[in-house]
């Protein structure tokens, strides 16, 4: 299919032609991934050397120019060239930043500190030659190791004195990146002032990476107050995802390609990596709000894609344990709590994404293979529903999708962009997108749109349960509303007393976990969102 490419730092989601049928929906659920390795490039060889012996004789009649600045040398830990590789040394400074840079592009912060304060003293040793720009630079990037662990930590969330916001304390992330900028523009400026003379090469390159570092430090810094914006949405009653998704792509759109030099590529990619895989989330959780199929399953699936490779970095770096009464073992390095909340939520919208569209996804296997694979999902929304059923002997539990004014409404499933069908009328507008244990029971319907029409404003404020009584027909109603165009409805065949905690009490847990609030309370560690 013809992609287009995104912008960087963009939405990455691809742009896709309309399709004219449907991907297997069924593989979200159990995905296989198998990620295709990089193709491997053929060194160029390299034309063989003169030999410079005949030469020697005349260079002393050559004028020789000042020996290069910095002094060519290989790094510590710089792998050694292959064969056929070109052979010529790095720049020490150059490989230093290279590998301080890698490390920090995997998440190895406390690796990339060590090693950057390793290279620091032994600047220190070499000389007050060394102790200028360099130096400064090296101190700059120990602290930035240091922020961006506190920042995956998410331990700055809810730091708050009286009203004021988290940035105003002390100890809060922003005094950190804000002392870390100030570094960096020192730095540039420096770097700025020795511009108008005779500069070296070094001088010029750390002042233009300290320039795109500090644009990098304020992107991180609007991001975290994002962060702190989501979790200041866990005690809402409805999460607006979609105005969520466009406060973090304006964020994004500003510091597109601002720190894009080939030494910063791994802090590029990381950053990229981590707002692809929150702008996803966000996107998915709000086309599934909308019961929009293809939209949602696309945003699940590139989110889960990126998350895979995200973890891939710490299942290959390793981390020794020493014991108390000797050995050591290694293990994987522990994921940092940013990695793992965005993998929660990941795994939160697969289970209502599963229960959205159960019918649809129920089409593409067996009944079996169906309930094994939503048994696996967090929460089991039809698991637990069918134990409702079941323990309480309830004749119905519906969810209910009010499509009145949706020109895109079209049925359960995928459905080609450009196929045409008529608006649903009456009835149809309250299609039972779910119904357990079988199909709605059409013979309730009028009397569940009636109830609903008729206790619009109670159930508008998505905190309240419902209840509604019919003799005519001896049968109990309790209805409640997690989202807008949503409503649940659980229908009793013999009258049930409207303060029954049981019934009360499932409706409230089940509609608090499908509005999804709670898990946000969850991106501060140690909460028990």
């Amino acid at each position: 299919l013809p992609r287009l490419s995104p912008p960087p730092f963009g939405p990455s989601t691809p742009c896709l032609l309309p399709l004219p049928f449907p991907p297997p929906p069924i593989a979200l659920l159990c995905p296989l991934l198998h990620p295709c390795p990089s193709p491997s490039l053929s060194p160029v060889p390299t034309p063989p050397l003169r030999p410079l012996t005949p030469l020697l004789p005349h260079l002393s009649a050559i004028p020789l120019p000042a020996p290069p600045l910095p002094p060519l040398r290989r790094a510590v830990g710089m792998s050694e060239p292959g064969p056929g590789e070109p052979g010529e040394p790095v720049p020490l400074e150059q490989a230093v930043l290279e590998t301080f840079f890698s490390q920090l592009g995997v998440f190895s912060h406390d690796r990339a500190k060590d090693y950057v304060e390793r290279e620091r003293e032994g600047s220190r040793a070499a000389g007050p030659a060394w102790a200028s720009g360099w130096a400064a630079l090296l101190a700059a990037l120990g602290h930035l190791a240091a922020a961006e662990k506190a920042y995956h930590g998410m331990g700055f969330l809810g730091q708050k004195l009286g009203g004021q916001s988290f940035f105003s304390r002390k100890d809060s992330i922003r005094t950190i990146y804000t002392s870390l900028q100030n570094e960096l523009r020192k730095l540039v400026t420096a770097g700025r002032s020795g511009a108008a003379g005779n500069s070296s090469h070094l001088e010029e390159l750390l002042s233009h990476l300290s320039e795109q570092l500090s644009d990098f430090v304020q992107a991180r810094m609007e991001i975290a107050e994002f962060y702190e914006k989501m979790y200041s949405l866990s005690s809402q009653k409805s999460i607006q995802s979609v105005e969520l998704v466009h406060s973090l792509e304006c964020i994004l759109q500003k510091y597109s390609s601002r720190f894009h030099h080939p030494i910063l590529s791994p802090l590029e990619s990381s950053f990229q990596l981590e707002a692809d895989v929150l702008t996803q989330l966000l996107k998915a959780q709000a086309v599934i709000s909308e019961w929009r199929f293809l939209p949602s399953l696309l945003n699940l699936h590139g989110a889960h894609s990126k998350l895979h490779i995200w973890g891939q970095m710490f299942e290959k770096q390793r981390e020794t344990r020493k014991h108390l009464f000797g050995g050591q073992t290694q293990k994987a390095l522990q994921p940092p709590h940013l990695f793992q909340w965005l993998t929660r939520l990941k795994n939160a919208l697969l289970a209502k994404f599963s229960f959205y569209f159960h019918e649809a996804l129920s089409r593409q296997t067996g009944p079996s293979e169906m309930k094994a694979l939503t048994t696996k999902t967090n929460p089991d929304y039809c698991g637990k529903i069918s134990s409702f059923i079941r323990k309480y002997d309830a004749q119905n539990v519906s969810l209910i999708f009010d499509n009145r004014g949706s020109e895109t409404f079209q049925g359960h499933g995928y459905h080609h962009p450009h196929s045409y069908r008529e608006a649903p009328k009456g009835v149809d507008q309250y299609p039972a997108v779910v119904s357990l244990p079988s199909e709605r029971p059409l013979i309730h319907w009028p009397d569940v749109i009636m109830i609903m029409s008729d206790r619009t404003a109670e159930l508008n404020t998505l905190d309240k349960v419902v209840h509604f009584y019919d003799d005519k027909v001896q049968c109990t109603y309790f209805l409640t509303r997690p989202e807008p165009q949503f409503t649940i409805v659980v229908i009793f065949d013999s009258r049930k007393s409207e303060k029954d905690s049981h019934f009360l009490s499932f409706l409230n847990e089940l509609s608090t976990s499908l509005k999804n609030s709670k898990h946000f309370a969850s991106l501060k560690p140690g909460s028990k969102g």
